[in-house]
């Protein structure tokens, strides 16, 4: 996914969960993970599970559209 972001200029962060407890907590406890990558939006109130691309520009044009719908990803 990483890849995916750079190339469309999306600035990202990321997070090892493997290296890092509490990013694995976190991954765990507040995001319910149990695949990644999990990609986080909008301070974690827009989650997509995996390498869903097509989920992840979903998300994306709602956000730039004001949110409203299509929550629960």
């Amino acid at each position: 996914m990483e890849s995916y972001f750079t190339s469309k200029g999306i600035p990202y962060a990321t997070r090892d969960i493997r290296k890092d407890q509490v990013a694995h907590r976190e991954w765990r406890e507040r995001y319910h993970g149990d695949m990644v990558p999990l990609i986080v939006f909008d301070q974690g109130k827009r989650i997509v599970d995996g390498c869903d691309v097509r989920a992840i520009e979903r998300v994306m044009r709602e956000l730039e559209d004001g949110g409203a719908a299509g929550k629960g990803e």
